[in-house]
């Protein structure tokens, strides 16, 4: 038996998270999708060690997600995520002697491809009901095409002027621009806020979680009468938005920071140093 074989199953998870950060240098947000569910997968699995864990075991982990009300896309992700790690232990030498890989079930994805968005006037009538972190919140992301995850990182070290640069899905710089409106009241924040780093902040100092972010952003939609609001969906309307405005697939793939199709990189040259001109024209033209 391997030593990792009796390792208990937080350390085995710190060591794989520490591969997936400094060898396989992952990003960020696929560091902490990684960890939640480790986090979640050890709450609920009843193996101390590698060794114990079973498919049974698995299995019942995956039924528990479906009763919680995830959808099969979501759950057939976090079991990748958990398959990842046993593979990588398994390379490693672990045995793992009651794990049959093969045996863990997939969810069957049934349900649509999930494609809300919303269209200038149906955010300008939610903006109506939000307080200040709540309106930047929205705003910042329907101009700008942020994922959730990029939105809660945001430092003022990212941002000159009306342009925030940060590094984004896959380690790749992303470059995004503001309206001025967004500009004056992110302002107006920072310095009510006594702001001198990290954009969300507690009282306490403590960065605001995802979660609590999502759950500030949901009420808004929720008063103005939309009932299936998820941070993703801004992503969508922004899409949707400068698509509407004429953008070009790579200035649409260029501005929503996409690596993941090889013609895009090809592209993404074509765009340097004309990323500001690119939103004025198709985002804030009309409104700016």
């Amino acid at each position: 038996m391997t030593k990792n074989t009796i390792m208990p199953i937080e350390r085995a998870f710190d060591e794989y998270l520490e591969y997936c950060e400094f060898t396989r240098r992952m990003s960020r947000q696929t560091l902490s999708a990684k960890r939640w569910v480790m986090m979640d997968f050890r709450a609920n699995v009843p193996a101390k060690t590698l060794g114990e864990i079973t498919t049974q075991q698995v299995n019942d982990w995956i039924a528990a997600q479906a009763r919680r009300g995830l959808n099969s896309r979501t759950i057939n992700t976090r079991i990748c995520h958990v398959v990842a790690m046993f593979r990588y232990f398994r390379d490693m030498g672990v045995e793992m002697p009651e794990l049959k890989i093969r045996h863990i079930v997939k969810q069957k994805e049934t349900e649509p491809i999930r494609r809300v968005f919303y269209t200038r006037e149906q955010i300008e009538q939610v903006l109506g009901y939000c307080n200040q972190i709540q309106w930047l919140l929205i705003k910042l992301s329907f101009d700008c095409g942020l994922r959730i995850t990029e939105l809660r990182n945001l430092r003022l070290l990212n941002i000159t002027d009306r342009m925030i640069v940060f590094t984004g899905k896959g380690g790749r710089r992303r470059e995004v621009h503001m309206s001025r409106e967004a500009r004056e009241r992110l302002t107006q924040w920072v310095v009510s806020r006594r702001i001198d780093d990290y954009l969300w902040q507690k009282s306490s100092g403590t960065l605001l979680s995802v979660e609590e972010l999502r759950h500030l952003m949901r009420q808004p939609f929720y008063l103005a009468g939309f009932r299936n609001f998820h941070p993703h969906s801004l992503r969508h309307s922004f899409a949707t938005d400068i698509q509407r405005n004429g953008a070009t697939l790579m200035e649409s793939q260029e501005m929503l920071g996409h690596s993941n199709a090889v013609i895009t990189q090809r592209y993404l040259h074509g765009l340097d140093g004309q990323m500001a001109a690119c939103f004025e024209r198709l985002k804030f033209s009309a409104t700016s």
